[in-house]
């Protein structure tokens, strides 16, 4: 089911909503923000797809203390007029991430952190994002690991048993699939309040990400599941995972709270 609309007019034009994210995107400590500032120092030309208000655009500015070759693209009028008002010598522009207008290889350096849980069509936005990366150029993806089978996003009403079993299965019998296959859930929709992560529409899974973009053509140059990242009140079950995940041991050391990837095109 579409829920696109519905969240762009009830939960995306909130101010409130950029204001909570903005606070997720100052930690400059997480793999994610050190990667980026890693790879935007050599990239000429950087977009940000679902830049939200324009923070992760402004860190990579004072990083490389230049704006030049910096875009930014949203579906929401709110986050772009934000956006502008804090960033003006940035290129932001509004626009549905599954129809993007511009050339094919045109950018250096493409990342979206935090995005692909809102989609409805996660590989159409992928497509377009290695579509508009340049050869020989790099795209960053991060994402909550809601798909992993030990893992559920807050709108998740299955059976977590289940979940866990049958994600377990697919680690080892579905790694040639020719499609993500996110398992789609429904978002929570609440206009008088904004809730971290209600408006997830599909569970992002390291493991399937890392096929879907092998079988079209990319070289992984890092990809983690940030263990470190984990709360520290997490049950038994989780502590082991995070054990053997931490050991790099299969399928587990793809199981933790976040997916970070880093492909070259």
């Amino acid at each position: 089911m579409e829920y696109k609309k519905e969240l762009k007019m009830r939960v995306w034009s909130q101010k409130k909503y950029y204001h909570k994210a903005r606070l997720g995107n100052l930690d400059t400590k997480h793999l994610g923000a050190r990667l980026l500032k890693l790879h935007c120092q050599s990239a000429k030309s950087i977009i940000d797809l679902g830049c939200g208000e324009g923070s992760r655009l402004g860190f990579v500015s004072e990083v490389r203390e230049s704006s030049t070759g910096l875009v930014g693209v949203d579906i929401s009028p709110t986050a772009i007029k934000l956006a502008q008002k804090a960033w003006p010598e940035i290129s932001f522009k509004q626009a549905d991430l599954d129809k993007l207008s511009f050339y094919s290889e045109s950018f250096d350096l493409v990342y979206s952190a935090f995005v692909l849980e809102h989609l409805s069509n996660p590989e159409q936005m992928l497509s377009e994002a290695i579509r508009i990366t340049k050869s020989g150029g790099r795209l960053l993806l991060i994402a909550p690991n809601f798909g992993s089978p030990n893992r559920q996003s807050p709108p998740f009403k299955g059976s977590r048993i289940r979940k866990l079993s049958i994600g377990f299965f697919k680690d080892f019998f579905s790694k040639d699939a020719s499609e993500l296959f996110w398992n789609k859930v429904t978002p929570i929709i609440e206009e008088s309040g904004v809730h971290s992560d209600w408006d997830t529409t599909v569970e992002p899974y390291l493991g399937s990400l890392i096929h879907f973009l092998k079988r079209n053509g990319l070289v992984i140059e890092e990809a983690s599941s940030c263990w470190s990242e984990e709360l520290s009140n997490s049950n038994l079950g989780q502590k082991l995972f995070k054990v053997l995940g931490k050991l790099g041991v299969y399928p587990f050391w793809m199981w933790g709270p976040h997916l970070v990837v880093v492909v070259k095109k």
